[in-house]
């Protein structure tokens, strides 16, 4: 039979004919890149892993007479009948039957999908079920399939190819171009037969440059002093300044945060916390400020836990470079998955796209089910990356600013290594001598571990200060009452109970229905981390007996069992972690699967000495030292674990095991293996052509509006061509040559005479011919003119009504919840100005987005986002109208205007439009400001506070207000 192939979904659907009622609400046209991309990481995933078992052209036995393999297919139906209706989620039987709306017609028969998997099903029919251009699979033919040429592929797209470093043209107009960037964009622009526009007035200019670089207008002081400014480089010293502003790093971490989906809590039902990753924010704030080369900053984002010489804060001296890695774990995620391997599918889908668009412009977990539809990346390629999320873990560090805990502890092991000596030899001798772990475990299969050494067993990692071995000997230790370590454990109490850490196991196979653990313990939390699923600490609804929590032993070594759940998941990969977070303490002894060890109690340590006034002296000055620490900061990071080889899943299904895959970069892009370091630097590397030219395009993009590539994050044949090639390539060999500095890119773009134009095209030019020749604005012949994004309205309001407190850094502000903002996982409501508090350090609750910044199109944080879209909807005038908060901020600059001491009203007017707008008011402005006074006067009674509230209130609603010309 011959393999047939469908060239757009709209033929597709007039071959079946679903098209022959007028009334379909189905688009014809070819399937867009974004649902194409939902589709190929949301669905087939989906479809491959519970549906092609019984619905495919491989099925065994063909259920219902249905194929989902295909669109084609789907529309066809089986025997109930076409399965989807494009852009009618509702008369779909498919989204019935997942939504398992229907008793007699539920699928997958075995259990329920989760609502936000229905929820994606409901999205795609909704959008008119898009699906790639493939061949279409029948049952019975012989299929060679499409031969996938990974080198072929890597060879015919663009952005595969090495960076150039071309020369800039020569240009008709020898007198525009003020560099390079300006002779690309020229030569563009003058072979369409096109002029740049003219120059933006100065104002114009200093406000754009200004929410460009720190997200906030100029004041009106500022704006005096530009003015008055006469000297030639006057554009240079407010760049200059702006660079410098700590408020540079606020501005330009939020694109970031865009990028890896920052978020607080994880959403689904009961929206738990993700943790402090407010600290990550913190970090990519002083990152930027910093300018932290960015080639460093990608490898302290993959891989910073790893690097030989971190970099350190450097005031506070704690090491920032781990901090970055947080941006793995910021995803959604539920906190009762009924197969934890899916979920860790599922997860592991997120963490690649969002390292790989955001480093590599590539939609890599497209080739999660099959080679990759259109770009050079295979399905090994694809689970080869997941092998490095599988030798990681999620860990909460403590930072230790100041390195106070560090030093704290260093003094607090000098004081008890002089207590020791006081030990008397005949303490030491007296006890049983531990025998060694590996001799034990030849003899005794079911132990794991014992801590009998001087050092952890292989394989076993510890973070932070808390855990140590106790070696052979017994020791003092600060905990309270003067006991001494129990010899043969690991310890975290050896320094009493103001330290944290975090000690884990190898990882293992579970192979027993229980685990059995010998300990002493206060506090603290020991758990069996199953398949990388962390969420168990939130809710064990389906890991009952796989995590303690609050232990407390009286004091004493007891057996501890993991069991219950533990016997669903054989055969699945875990860990052991034991997380001291101080106070508390543990003493771990011995760790069995299986069976637990003897009854007999383990023989304690024995009691101290009577001790003397100088060793009494000695354990009260580390005691001492140990109470006056400051709380503990800690921050989500990553951490390596046992290094793990992953293998394909076939189909994307984690049932159906393919070949063994080692840790490795793209092959397309050398495949270099290694550890997560090695992924670092191989991403990271001036050899990479996609790393230099998504970052310079990304940078474009936020300070013109559009990316030289239109589609940020896809560099890969369904994304867009470039505009300038060769300015992309200049500018991506730039970056890299003067050393990956972001701030140096930023100043030399917006100090061309391109960034200056002014939006309005120059006057020679037809509109006819615009329309026709450069539409979007592609060859950039005059600035575009842009909305300000929902932080800078916010901030804006804020700043202009004399409300902005500058504070930069620490715990987020909760978000004020309106009446509306209902649900599971709600938390205490903020303030509403949100202490005055820039945007950014407002908290970012999934289930509970500020309804004000999403009108605005702040995304949802549920994927990637480099390029976040426009809108121009009702409903942003509406809350402009009605929004409390902006309410409130116009009747405090109401009130601040009326107060202030002005020589008449019309100084004041002039001087509440420059604020908001950056321009002076024309004559007839002021008239039509000053007739607007006149009017709310009329209706107030009075021409009192109230009035300049609700001019306040007009010009938040204003265009000059929310658009940058």
């Amino acid at each position: 039979m011959r393999t047939t192939r469908n060239s757009t979904p709209c033929l597709l659907a007039a071959s079946v004919g679903i098209l022959a009622f007028a009334d379909v609400p189905w688009s014809c046209s070819a399937p867009s890149e974004e649902g194409i991309r939902h589709f190929e990481e949301r669905i087939r995933p989906v479809l491959a892993e519970k549906c092609y078992g019984c619905h495919s052209a491989d099925a065994e036995k063909l259920k219902g007479s249905l194929q989902a393999d295909h669109l084609q297919h789907l529309l066809a139906g089986g025997d109930s009948g076409p399965s989807i209706d494009p852009g009618r989620p509702e008369s779909s039987l498919l989204l019935e039957a997942v939504s398992y709306g229907n008793p007699d017609l539920r699928m997958p028969p075995k259990e329920k999908l989760p609502d936000s998997v229905v929820g994606d099903f409901r999205k795609w029919i909704a959008d008119g079920a898009p699906w790639p251009d493939e061949a279409v699979p029948q049952r019975g033919e012989t299929r060679a399939g499409e031969v996938f040429d990974l080198e072929a592929r890597r060879k015919e797209h663009w952005s595969w190819r090495p960076i150039a470093r071309p020369d800039p043209p020569v240009t008709a107009d020898s007198e525009w171009a003020r560099g390079p960037v300006d002779a690309f964009l020229l030569a563009a622009i003058e072979s369409a037969g096109l002029r740049p526009a003219e120059a933006a007035d100065d104002r114009t200019w200093l406000r754009r440059v200004h929410y460009d670089l720190v997200g906030l207008p100029p004041t009106p002081g500022e704006i005096a002093d530009f003015l008055r400014d006469s000297s030639p480089d006057r554009r240079e010293k407010v760049v200059d300044a702006l660079l410098g502003s700590p408020r540079f790093g606020e501005k330009w971490a939020r694109h970031w945060m865009d990028l890896v989906r920052y978020a607080e809590t994880h959403g689904h039902e009961f929206d738990y916390p993700i943790g402090p990753v407010h600290e990550y924010r913190d970090y990519l704030i002083r990152a930027f400020n910093a300018d932290v080369p960015f080639d460093l900053f990608a490898k302290e984002h993959i891989a910073g836990d790893l690097l030989a010489s971190p970099r350190r804060h450097p005031e506070e001296g704690f090491e920032e470079s781990v901090l970055a890695t947080a941006f793995w774990f910021l995803n959604d995620a539920t906190h009762a998955p009924t197969d934890v391997l899916a979920d860790e599918a599922e997860h592991q889908a997120a963490q690649i796209d969002v390292y790989a668009k955001t480093f590599l412009g590539l939609t890599v977990s497209c080739a999660r089910c099959h080679d990759h539809k259109f770009d050079a990346i295979s399905t090994a390629d694809y689970y080869a990356l997941t092998g490095y999320l599988r030798s990681g873990a999620r860990t909460e560090r403590s930072i230790d600013p100041g390195g106070r805990r560090a030093a704290a502890a260093a003094r607090q092991r000098e004081l008890l290594a002089k207590a020791d000596a006081a030990l008397p030899p005949a303490e030491a001798s007296s006890l049983p001598a531990a025998g060694s772990a590996g001799e034990t475990a030849k003899t005794d299969p079911g132990l794991f571990a014992d801590f009998a050494g001087e050092a952890l067993p292989p394989g076993w990692t510890r973070i932070g200060e808390a855990f140590a071995p106790t070696g052979t000997t017994p020791k003092f230790t600060l905990e309270e009452g003067g006991r001494l370590t129990t010899p043969g454990t690991v310890s975290s109490v050896r320094l009493g109970e103001a330290h944290s850490g975090v000690l884990r196991s190898p990882v293992f196979t579970i192979a027993d229905d229980t685990i059995h653990v010998r300990l002493r313990a206060k506090g603290g939390m020991m758990r069996v981390v199953i398949d990388s699923y962390h969420m168990a600490v939130h809710s064990p609804l389906l890991f009952r007996g796989t995590i303690h929590k609050d232990l407390d032993t009286g004091g004493e070594f007891v057996w501890m069992r993991f069991e219950q759940d533990l016997r669903k998941y054989r055969g699945h990969r875990a860990y052991i972690e034991f997380v001291d977070p101080g106070p508390g303490y543990f003493e771990i002894d011995e760790i069995r699967f299986g069976k637990p060890g003897p009854d007999a109690p383990r023989p304690p340590a024995p009691e101290p000495p009577a001790l003397s006034g100088e060793v009494e002296a000695l354990l009260a000055e580390g005691r001492r030292i140990g109470a006056s620490l400051p709380p503990e900061r800690f921050a989500v990071t990553m951490a390596e674990t046992t290094p793990q080889t992953a293998r394909v899943y076939l189909r994307g299904s984690h049932r159906t095991l393919g070949e063994e895959v080692p840790r490795r970069f793209l092959t397309a892009l050398g495949g270099r293996e290694g550890d997560r370091l090695v992924l670092a630097e191989a991403t990271a590397s001036a050899e990479n052509p996609l790393f230099a030219r998504v970052a310079v395009n990304r940078i474009w993009h936020h300070l013109f509006g559009r990316g030289l590539v239109p589609s940020v994050d896809d560099f890969g044949p369904m994304g867009q061509a470039p505009s300038h090639p060769e300015l992309l390539d200049w500018l991506a060999s730039e970056f890299a040559a003067t050393g990956w500095s972001v701030k140096s890119t930023v100043r030399s773009l917006v100090l061309t005479n391109a960034y200056a134009q002014s939006s309005s095209p120059h006057p020679s030019l037809e509109p006819r011919d615009l329309a026709e020749i450069d539409p979007s604005n592609a060859l950039l012949h005059r600035m575009p003119v842009r909305r300000l994004v929902a932080e800078a309205i916010r901030d804006s309001i804020l700043a202009v009504s004399g409300s902005l407190d500058p504070a930069p850094f620490g715990p987020s502000v909760p978000t004020h919840r309106t009446d509306f903002m209902t649900g599971r996982g709600a938390r205490a409501s903020g303030p509403l100005d949100g202490a005055g508090r820039r945007t950014v350090y407002g908290a970012v609750y999934r289930n509970f987005l500020p309804p004000l910044l999403t009108t605005f199109d702040m995304p949802n944080p549920f994927g990637p986002k480099g390029s976040r879209s426009v809108s121009n909807v009702p409903a942003q005038a509406l809350a402009l109208m009605n929004d409390p908060f902006v309410i409130e901020q116009a009747a405090k600059w109401g009130a601040r205007i009326h107060g202030e001491l002005a020589p008449d009203d019309e100084a004041r007017l002039a001087a509440m439009f420059e604020s908001a707008t950056g321009r002076e008011p024309s004559p007839s402005v002021l008239a039509t400001l000053a007739d607007f006074l006149r009017e709310q006067s009329g209706l107030h009674g009075a021409s009192d506070e109230r009035v300049w509230s609700d001019l306040a209130h007009a010009l938040f609603n204003s265009k000059d207000f929310l658009y940058l010309r």
